[in-house]
C-alpha cells in the first residue's frame, strides 16, 4: 500500500525499516469523491496528503471566479502550503477533480517524527522545498512564457491529463479561455 509513497520519499532520504514503521500509525487513508473538498477556504491546513489515486486542484475564489493555481499529479504531496506552514486560515481551496485516495498525515504527527528522526526531518524539509520550487517555477512560466509553451510543457509532464481533468480546469490552470485551449489542442504539434 505504501510502495508509491516509499518510492517518492526515497529520492530525499534512505529511511530505515524503523523509520518506516514509525510513520505507519500516523498515516490515514482518506477517500474523496469527485468535487469533495480536501481544504476549504478559511480552514487551517493541519495535514498534508500524498495522492495515491486521482487528481486534485488547488484553486482560489477571486470575486466569485474560480482560478485554478495547480493540478496535482499522481504520487505527489498536496496541501494548502501557506496555511500549512503558518497555521493560519487558508485562502487556497483544494478540491477533488476525480475520485481520490489520499494518504494523509497531520502536521503535529510529522513534527513528532521530526523530533525523533533526522531522516523524517530531511524528508519533510525537502517536500516543502519542492512544493515551493514548483510554485515559483509556475509563477516564472506565467511571467515569461506564452500559453503555447506552458501548454506544451504541461503535456510533456502530464500526458494523460486530458483523460482525467475537465478542460475548463486545464484552461484556468494555463491562464487562458476554454476556446483558446481548444485552439491550442488543434494547432500545437508535439515532438515525440
Amino acid at each position: 500500500m505504501y510502495s508509491d509513497l516509499k518510492q517518492f520519499v526515497s529520492q530525499f532520504a534512505n529511511l530505515s525499516q524503523e523509520e518506516w514503521e514509525a510513520v505507519k500509525p500516523f498515516i490515514k487513508i482518506r477517500n474523496l469523491k469527485k468535487n469533495e473538498y480536501f481544504v476549504r477556504e478559511g480552514e487551517i491546513a493541519r495535514y498534508i496528503s500524498f495522492t495515491q489515486n486521482g487528481y486534485l486542484r488547488v484553486l482560489y475564489n477571486h470575486d466569485g471566479n474560480e482560478i485554478t493555481r495547480d493540478i496535482s499529479p499522481l504520487h505527489t504531496f498536496v496541501t494548502a502550503l501557506p496555511s500549512y506552514v503558518s497555521q493560519t486560515p487558508s485562502f487556497e481551496i483544494i478540491q477533488a477533480i476525480t475520485d481520490c485516495e489520499l494518504l494523509v498525515i497531520y502536521r503535529d504527527h510529522l513534527e513528532s517524527l521530526y523530533d525523533k528522526y533526522n531522516n523524517w526531518q530531511r524528508v519533510g524539509r525537502r517536500v516543502i522545498e519542492e512544493m515551493f520550487v514548483q510554485t515559483q517555477s509556475r509563477i516564472y512560466a506565467f511571467i515569461t512564457q506564452p500559453a503555447e509553451v506552458r501548454y506544451k510543457e504541461m503535456m510533456k509532464q502530464f500526458p494523460d491529463i486530458f483523460q482525467h481533468v475537465p478542460l475548463q480546469y486545464i484552461a484556468s490552470y494555463l491562464g487562458i479561455t476554454s476556446q483558446s485551449l481548444s485552439r491550442l489542442r488543434r494547432t500545437v504539434q508535439f515532438d515525440n
